[in-house]
């Protein structure tokens, strides 16, 4: 049997609205550093990947029908309206990370509040760079109309407070939009695109959560800490989770998971407590086949398949290096009282 590798619960979070519209795919290796963190081609963040430090101890899932039955007098009308959204209880603790592990959970759980701040901080720094830049071009524009003269233009636009060149340069404008398409000039490809604004709801709603083969994107709904005096130091903390789209599949994992469908894909009950285990065809429903037994892929093999080869077995084997610890105390000690004098 090849070795099964377990990881923890892993949340990836979008740090861009181009993470939630682009196509990066979060769970991949390539564009991201040692810190899980996924880049674009541009080097620009997109994701960043947080994983837990203990698994949880519980997981509760729970789905539903959304169903609605309304007696009449004829009698009940149903009306199905689909699934609805699947709910994660998941509960734990976090172990010997102590309360650094659940400001860890937190920052997970306000993650889109976080992350908005930083959106926030650099909308007001290019704002600040916009007007900075127009500033310049003002001063700019101011030295060369006064050092250009008194000219009709200027003289107009004291009279009517800069009018006459706002009315000039919308006139030409307008030209200038009118006439692209026929003289081909690239008037109008200078206007920047329109793009959308990083919402609050956009960061909360797109957390990706991965646990042992699948995917859940959704949004946390609450999360709890909770601390007793009779375990100082243990923190336990419980959290719900929506599931707004699920990916992957979950597999068995454990050495004696057995298929519960036949070879032909029809479902078939366990096999009896009087089957040996070890040997086939008991061992032949596992799902994980033993590196010491050969079970038949087919039942035609059965006949040309001996019993008593290669039965799987487990063995516990002490260790001859093992050290006595040293408050270690000998059940008999008078005996060891008597050997000490």
């Amino acid at each position: 049997m090849g070795d099964i590798t377990r990881q923890t619960m892993i949340f990836f979070l979008p740090l861009s609205l181009e993470a939630i519209t682009g196509g990066v795919n979060p769970y991949s290796a390539t564009g991201s550093d040692k810190t899980g963190t996924v880049y674009n081609d541009d080097g620009d963040p997109l994701w960043a990947r947080r994983q837990l430090y203990i698994n949880p101890q519980s997981l509760s899932f729970r789905e539903s029908k959304m169903i609605k039955s309304d007696l009449t007098k004829g009698g009940f009308v149903t009306q199905y309206w689909g699934e609805a959204l699947t709910k994660i209880e998941v509960g734990g603790t976090t172990g010997s990370s102590g309360i650094e592990g659940i400001n860890v959970l937190r920052d997970i759980y306000r993650h889109e509040q976080i992350q908005y701040r930083d959106v926030l901080r650099k909308r007001q720094e290019k704002l600040a760079y916009e007007a900075q830049i127009a500033a310049q071009e003002a001063a700019a524009l101011l030295a060369e109309s006064s050092s250009g003269g008194i000219t009709l233009t200027n003289v107009a636009d004291v009279l009517t407070g800069g009018a006459f060149s706002d009315t000039v340069s919308g006139v030409s404008n307008a030209i200038d939009i009118i006439s692209a398409p026929f003289t081909g000039s690239g008037t109008a490809a200078s206007y920047e695109q329109f793009t959308s604004v990083p919402s609050l709801a956009a960061f909360a709603t797109n957390v990706d959560m991965y646990y042992h083969g699948e995917f859940y994107r959704g949004y946390f709904e609450n999360f709890s800490v909770t601390e007793s005096a009779q375990e100082p130091g243990h923190f336990t903390y419980q959290f719900s989770f929506t599931v707004l789209r699920r990916t992957g599949r979950r597999e068995n994992f454990m050495p004696w998971h057995r298929e519960p469908l036949s070879y032909d894909g029809e479902t078939m009950m366990s096999q009896s407590t009087t089957v040996d285990k070890g040997h086939i065809p008991g061992s032949d429903n596992l799902s994980f086949a033993s590196s010491s037994t050969t079970v038949p892929t087919t039942p035609e093999l059965y006949d040309n398949y001996s019993l008593n080869n290669n039965p799987t077995k487990s063995t516990f084997k002490d260790d001859d290096n093992k050290q006595v610890e040293p408050n270690s105390v000998n059940p008999n000690r008078k005996s060891s009282i008597k050997s000490g004098s």
